[in-house]
């Protein structure tokens, strides 16, 4: 690499801060050391490992809890499925989980629900739960009561702990329990969810849990009362490529996990447009302009996956609040949101760019040195512009077609 080449990438790369989104601690300092000593081909494979390890990253999610907890429901909930929807948990009133069962996102394989039988059965007793379901294997552990937590569920819980793994104590079917408070004189929605939650930290202090932290969730009202906040939190404790594969998996079910999917989103933006810079960076004609719309074309898809926007994910969701498909795509405004195609990205490529400086910009581009230069500067630029106004646009299609779903949708469920 010459050294006019170089001082193109060095300008580029000197822009950056010291801790570079989407990348971990390690990769960022390894990438910063790299581009201190003028290495600019050591950077970037930093940075093409860092996006395989985020390609090929596995999480594993275990869930456990008594019969009749909630357990399947909210696994269901969590993976954005209706109970009888293809795929699903099986939900009943008598024990439907005999073994360990995995659930993977219907989007994201690589994320994956595992229901686990209640720990103080006479098959899976708790002096030997640990090594009977094998609980090294997974990343966090989602403890569910639909009442009290029981002493077999605090024991797991210290177990955990010892592993120096994350568990998080859910209460679910809270909707009941506010349907059958709700004829009291006093009642208020804030007091008798105070009251459930202090009394679960109470038992969860007498056994020795400190500083419990209790969730309270429903499965009808996904949406509400915890459930955001508890997506956040095991979210938010993950590492930096495993908290990106769940946050692009989770429902889009409320605007605060909309917020998080576009914030993940937008962290990696600048490594596709690191790619489009490298390509433009080719003097070989049209080379770079076919790959910027690939880029655009599978990245736009993306989007629209982790936001709930394709087909199957509005029909399930339509299904869900009992409304049409139609009902819910007429909020979607953004006519590349519903058609995405290699014709609609080069359009937005050439709106970026201007139809003269496309023309240009071929011409440049078989310049050597500065040439090259010029149009890989240019490249990374106009990749970065398209891919952030079309996540933006994406977040609020996302967020009006929410609210269009959470009309009235207690009245539906």
């Amino acid at each position: 690499m010459t050294e006019d080449s170089k001082t193109h990438w060095a300008d580029l790369f000197s822009k950056w801060g010291s801790k570079l989104p989407g990348l971990s601690e390690e990769e960022t300092e390894e990438f910063q050391t790299a581009i201190k000593a003028g290495n600019l081909s050591k950077a970037i494979s930093v940075v093409k490992k860092s996006d395989e390890l985020l390609r090929n990253t596995k999480l594993k999610i275990a869930i456990t809890g008594n019969t009749g907890s909630g357990k399947s429901s909210f696994i269901n909930a969590i993976r954005s499925l209706n109970d009888d929807d293809r795929g699903a948990a099986e939900t009943g009133v008598v024990e439907t989980t005999q073994k360990q069962t995995s659930y993977p996102y219907p989007m994201y394989s690589n994320v994956i629900v595992w229901d686990l039988p209640g720990i103080g059965s006479p098959k899976y007793p708790a002096e030997t739960y640990v090594k009977d379901m094998n609980l090294d294997q997974y990343d966090f552990f989602i403890i569910i009561a639909a009442g009290r937590f029981t002493e077999a569920d605090t024991k797991l819980a210290k177990e955990i702990n010892r592993m120096g793994k994350k568990f998080y104590f859910v209460r679910s079917k809270v909707d009941i329990d506010l349907n059958n408070e709700q004829e009291k004189r006093d009642f208020t929605e804030e007091k008798t969810l105070q009251a459930i939650r202090n009394n679960c930290m109470g038992h969860l202090q007498e056994a020795g849990i400190i500083s419990p932290q209790v969730f309270l969730v429903s499965r009808r009202d996904f949406h509400k009362y915890d459930s955001p906040q508890l997506q956040k939190t095991f979210a938010n404790a993950l590492n930096t490529h495993k908290r990106h594969v769940l946050i692009c998996a989770l429902p889009s079910t409320s605007e605060e996990i909309l917020e998080e999917k576009q914030k993940a989103l937008q962290e990696q933006i600048w490594k596709q447009a690191l790619w489009s810079c490298l390509i433009a960076a080719v003097p070989l004609p049209f080379l770079s302009v076919k790959c910027d719309v690939d880029i655009l074309v599978e990245n736009m898809r993306e989007y629209c996956k982790s936001f709930g926007l394709d087909d199957d994910s509005l029909k399930s969701l339509a299904r869900h609040v009992g409304k049409s498909v139609d009902e819910l795509k007429s909020e979607i405004k953004s006519p590349l949101v519903k058609d995405i195609t290699r014709e609609e990205a080069l359009k937005r490529l050439r709106e970026a760019t201007g139809e003269r400086m496309m023309t240009v910009k071929y011409f440049i581009s078989v310049i050597p040195l500065i040439g090259t230069g010029i149009a890989a500067k240019r490249a990374y630029s106009v990749t970065y512009e398209v891919l952030h106004t079309f996540l933006d646009e994406v977040a609020e299609d996302a967020l009006r077609v929410l609210k269009k779903a959470l009309e009235g949708a207690e009245n539906n469920q």
